[in-house]
């Protein structure tokens, strides 16, 4: 076991980063198609890492066997997903219908589970062999019709899933940041798919299994470069469409509270995580108790993530993210209660800290005195704790320091979007003032020079490039434009002048604006849902 922990660390850490891509697009964008098959995808990795490192260094062969058969959970159904999202990346049409495809697709999965699974039809005798190494657990059982099944399976689906993606880097345009990024991508999928036939497939069908099944760590890299290109490119963290918002409106509250349990929620999967890590491999603690442990916290955080669609009603929201942080402290204290909980309290400030966004006063003293009252009881159950301060404890303090520190960043982040409303409010209605006075003395001879005038004010204000006001005939049909306003004009050759006429079916934008009958306003480009009118604005 001289690598043992060594291994486990490193796969734990590949799942970590697994997870948090995953989180970061849910949370990116929760309605995106493309993002929830990222999340699930990067899910199932992180769930073949965490499984894979508990193997690795678990105190016995039965245990290790037992984590292994989890473990299919993960690499039994990736290669099903990773096909799915390829599918969806390259917009790939098949000539099935869906249900055919996704029968095709996640069938060898459903058996995989069906086979592999620790209760399944292939037995843990059947699967594994596990012996001791310097690198931890390895399976030494020689290949059966188990794994060649699974060889077949993940040979399929990855030389699919590759020549779907070099057919969609031929089609990109050469010399383009697309290509360059594309180009990455595929190099960083071709690697550990050799790497994997290198050191895994080959050993495994000659008979050499001394070492550990390290695929999930190469992978690493591949996910990591598609997850910056995508972001960079906007394909798979599509943000939504931003309607024009009243100046009395409480869409803006309903945002930041959106984020805040978005944010809590991240922290207490995140928290989860690092406690397990520490409590059970550096600290060697009980399996089943910090795996409880964080199972507990885990289930929270999804918890809080679904609160604002459980109920609308604010004191209902507080109340239930009020019982999730109190339950949550708890486990925590209760975890470490034989030690005094000498690390552990300090995780209350993460909580009170969250509480400021949620203004409401009689929440925040409830889970203030909620949490003195478990620290009174904590003080008479053991008035008197002799610990010692090893490396986990200073890891749980480094943790909790981390944490505090993304709730800090969060409520500043908060409270500066707030004071940079406030400061946008004052300034507009500056220039509303100085566009009503001058459209005081506004009548039928100067009312073009008054809106041209007005465009130019508010032009420095929204600091757009391009402004018409245009009139709509009867039928909604032709449109001309009265008044324009085209910043450096003098350099640029206008498509447009005063008194051009076109039909409104010409700009992708009319339709909703007759429709609806209200202003539709986008903060980015990117924001703009439809293509037709993303292409007109770019």
């Amino acid at each position: 076991m001289k690598y043992s922990l060594l291994v486990s660390t490193l796969y734990y850490i590949c799942g970590f980063f697994y997870m948090i891509f995953g989180i970061y697009a849910i949370v990116s964008n929760a309605k995106s198609r493309t993002n929830r098959l990222f999340l699930i995808t990067t899910g199932s990795m992180a769930v073949w890492s965490f499984t894979f490192s508990i193997a690795a260094s678990a105190p016995t062969a039965e245990a290790s066997a037992f984590w292994r058969c989890v473990s299919v959970f993960g690499w039994g159904v990736f290669y099903s997903l990773f096909l799915h999202f390829v599918l969806i990346l390259t917009k790939t049409k098949s000539r099935l219908n869906k249900r055919m495809m996704f029968a095709l697709i996640y069938l060898p999965a459903f058996i995989n589970v069906v086979l592999f699974a620790p209760f399944g039809f292939l037995a843990v005798e059947k699967q594994y062999q596990m012996v001791q190494t310097d690198f931890g657990w390895v399976n030494m059982l020689p290949i059966n019709m188990g794994g060649i099944w699974f060889i077949a399976y993940y040979s399929v689906f990855s030389i699919t899933s590759i020549i779907l993606l070099i057919r969609w880097w031929i089609k990109i345009k050469s010399h383009t940041p697309l290509k360059r990024q594309a180009t990455y991508f595929l190099i960083s999928i071709l690697l550990p798919f050799f790497l994997g036939i290198a050191t895994e497939t080959l050993p495994n069908i000659i008979g050499i299994t001394i070492f550990p099944q390290m695929v999930i760590i190469f992978m690493i890299v591949s996910v990591a470069t598609l997850f910056l290109a995508l972001r960079k490119f906007g394909i798979l963290f599509e943000r939504t469409n931003t309607e024009f918002l009243p100046l009395d409106s409480d869409i803006l509250l309903e945002e930041s509270r959106l984020r805040l349990f978005e944010t809590v929620a991240s922290i207490f999967t995140i928290g989860a995580v690092g406690s397990f890590f520490v409590g059970y491999f550096i600290a060697g603690e009980n399996l089943a108790n910090e795996l409880l442990l964080a199972s507990v916290v885990l289930i929270l955080g999804i918890f809080l993530r679904f609160i604002p669609l459980i109920s609308k009603k604010h004191i209902i929201q507080n109340t239930l993210f009020l019982i999730a942080s109190i339950v949550g402290m708890t486990f925590f204290i209760i975890n470490d209660i034989n030690k005094g909980a000498i690390t552990v309290w300090a995780v209350y400030t993460i909580f009170l800290l969250c509480t400021v966004i949620l203004n409401s006063n009689i929440h925040t003293f409830l889970f203030l005195g909620a949490t003195l009252i478990t620290q009174v009881v904590v003080w008479i159950t053991h008035p008197r704790v002799f610990v010692v301060i090893d490396s986990a404890q200073y890891l749980k303090r480094i943790f909790i320091i981390i944490l505090s520190y993304f709730a800090v960043r969060y409520l500043t982040s908060e409270y500066d979007s707030k004071l940079r409303g406030y400061q946008r409010f004052t300034k507009e209605q500056e220039m509303l003032e100085k566009i009503s006075t001058t459209f005081i003395s506004v009548n039928t001879e100067n009312a073009k020079e008054k809106v041209d005038e007005m465009f130019g004010m508010i032009a420095k204000m929204l600091n757009f490039d391009n402004a018409y006001l245009f009139e709509l005939d009867a039928g909604y049909e032709i449109a001309t434009i009265l008044n324009m306003y085209v910043k450096d004009i003098e350099s640029k050759s206008p498509p447009f002048y005063p008194g051009t006429k076109f039909k409104t079916a010409a700009l992708p934008m009319a339709k909703t604006l007759i429709t609806q009958k209200q202003p539709v306003g986008y903060l980015d480009i990117a924001s703009i849902e439809g293509e037709e009118e993303r292409n007109f604005f770019a």
